[in-house]
Order: structure tokens, then C-alpha cells, then sequence
């Protein structure tokens, strides 16, 4: 009876085990980045009691499939990716930072930065005071040769007018040219206001050398017709320039064909002979005309204080 129970024990063991099935379970993924192949066993019995075998049914592998998922597990390294591929997974597109919404704000800081800086600059120079006192000591008294007349022309001569002077040279290919030009632009802008007095353009050579007085002469046609030019001795060309703090290089021997390299500034003369204002080359002709109306009725409202 024993063997008999025993047979038939082992063949419904054997018939039950008949009636499982595998289910294979897909790849997962761990926190440790590896991969595994799991086999759930389930029952109709367990499937029927326990909805949720997955959780609760024992997990079993053979050696074989220990063997496979040791050859399928391999850590995340630079060819992770290609394992992914192979498990079906889409790799990793990587983060995405630089989207319109991240490009929009770093634009809005950086305007912010620009306009706060801008503004820092602005009270900073607005909280700065320069006080200016005095005149610079420019100019002083000439005498030279008008080149029209051949006789000598002191600075005196001028007093009861205001003057704008300029240094240069008949030969200067084309600063000199240009400048005079401007100037003759600012004087006639000048002209057109009725309560400015005129004002008298003087040429003074510092190439005295080759700018003789005929040479002058047919120079200046070309320019304002109010334009007087002058020249001198070295000596006397020499000290003007200095008492105007006027830059210039002459070659010396006995070249004829040369260039001067010179300062290049107008200077605005007072009635009395003193000096008011200078004008770079930066400036325009409009510049030139307004910054010399704007000086000229200071001026004028100065000396007309003080006769009262």
C-alpha cells in the first residue's frame, strides 16, 4: 500500500507540474543601471486567488538563464547606449537647456546688466563737478604780413572785431583744404544771424618758406571772401605759433617738395584780442557755427554787464 501511495503521489506531482507555464518577464531596468531576464512561474491557481502574482510568486532561474542574464548585464558606461538599442529602449536625448525660454531670459538679464550699468555711469558723471576758473593762455600779440597788401598787420589791428584764425600750409594736399572749406561753411551759418557781428577769417602760413605773399594770394581764391592770409619771417611765424600753441614739423636742408605735420585747431579771438574758444577737426561746420554763436553772445552779454 506504502509503494502504491507513493506512486501515485509522484505521478500527480508530476501531472501538476504539467500544468504550469512560463511567463517571461520583459527587461528592467535597476537602479544600479543593469539589466535581468526574469521567469515568473504562475498558476492558474495563483492567477485566480492572487491577482498581483507577479510580486508574490517565487522567482526561479536555471543556470542557463543565470548564464544568459551574466552575458546580458553590463554596466552603463560610453557604450551604454548600444545596449540599450539592443534592449529596445530609445537612448537618452541628454538635457535640454538651451530652449527659447532659457535664451529669452538670459537676453533679459543681460539687458538688465547693460541699462544698470548705463545708469551707474550716468549718476556717477552727474555726481562729478568740475569747476573751471580762468582762460587758457592762449594767444598773445603778432605782427605779420598780409599777403594781399604787403604790409605789416599787427594783432592790434583786429581789436573791435572777433577773429577766428587757423594754421597751415598752401601745399597741405588736403587737411588745410578741408578745414578751410568747414570754416567758410561756419562763417556764412554765422552771417545768416543778424544780431551775431562778423567775424574776420585769417590764414596764417607756418611754412613761410615756400608761402610767399603772391602765393598767398592765389591761395586763398579758392576759400571765403573774407579770408586774409599772413605770413613772416621764421622768427616771427615761430612765435605766434607758440603764443597759440600751435604743433608743427618742417623737414630742414633744401627740399622743395615737403610735408608739415601741424596742429590742427580754429581759434576764436575776442574784440580785444583775447582768446574765447577753439574748434577741433572732429567737429562740422554746423558744430563750428552754433558752438561760435553760443560763445560770441556769451560774450557779449559778459562785456555788456560789465559797462553797466
Amino acid at each position: 500500500m506504502a509503494t502504491i501511495r507513493r506512486f501515485l503521489r509522484t505521478s500527480l506531482n508530476r501531472s501538476y507540474s504539467l500544468l504550469q507555464f512560463p511567463v517571461r518577464q520583459p527587461f528592467r531596468r535597476t537602479l544600479g543601471g543593469q539589466w535581468e531576464q526574469k521567469r515568473l512561474f504562475c498558476t492558474e491557481k495563483n492567477l485566480k486567488e492572487n491577482p498581483t502574482a507577479e510580486t508574490s510568486t517565487k522567482v526561479e532561474t536555471t543556470p542557463k538563464e543565470t548564464q544568459e542574464a551574466k552575458q546580458n548585464t553590463t554596466p552603463e558606461t560610453d557604450s551604454g547606449t548600444k545596449d540599450k538599442s539592443k534592449a529596445g529602449s530609445a537612448p537618452d536625448s541628454g538635457p535640454r537647456w538651451a530652449n527659447w525660454k532659457s535664451v529669452a531670459a538670459m537676453g533679459v538679464v543681460g539687458t538688465g546688466v547693460v541699462l544698470y550699468y548705463n545708469y551707474e555711469k550716468e549718476r556717477v558723471l552727474s555726481d562729478t563737478k568740475i569747476t573751471v576758473t580762468g582762460k587758457p593762455a592762449i594767444g598773445g600779440p603778432y605782427s605779420l604780413v598780409d599777403s594781399e597788401t604787403g604790409k605789416k598787420v599787427e594783432s592790434s589791428d583786429f581789436h573791435g572785431q572777433y577773429t577766428l584764425l587757423y594754421f597751415g600750409f598752401s601745399k597741405c594736399p588736403d587737411i588745410c583744404p578741408t578745414e578751410l572749406k568747414k570754416m567758410g561753411r561756419s562763417l556764412d551759418i554765422v552771417d545768416a544771424q543778424a544780431n551775431i557781428p562778423t567775424v574776420k577769417p585769417i590764414f596764417i602760413t607756418i611754412d613761410p618758406k615756400r608761402d610767399t605773399p603772391d602765393r598767398l594770394n592765389a591761395y586763398k581764391k579758392d576759400y571765403h571772401p573774407r579770408l586774409m592770409c599772413l605770413t613772416g619771417s621764421d622768427e616771427e611765424i615761430g612765435k605766434v605759433s607758440k603764443a597759440f600753441r600751435v604743433y608743427f614739423s618742417a623737414p630742414e636742408g633744401d627740399e622743395e617738395d615737403y610735408l608739415v605735420d601741424h596742429s590742427i585747431f580754429f581759434y576764436l579771438m575776442g574784440v580785444n584780442g583775447e582768446f574765447l574758444e577753439y574748434f577741433g577737426k572732429n567737429l562740422s561746420a554746423e558744430e563750428v557755427a552754433h558752438k561760435m554763436m553760443r560763445t560770441i553772445r556769451a560774450d557779449m552779454a559778459e562785456r555788456s554787464m560789465m559797462k553797466n
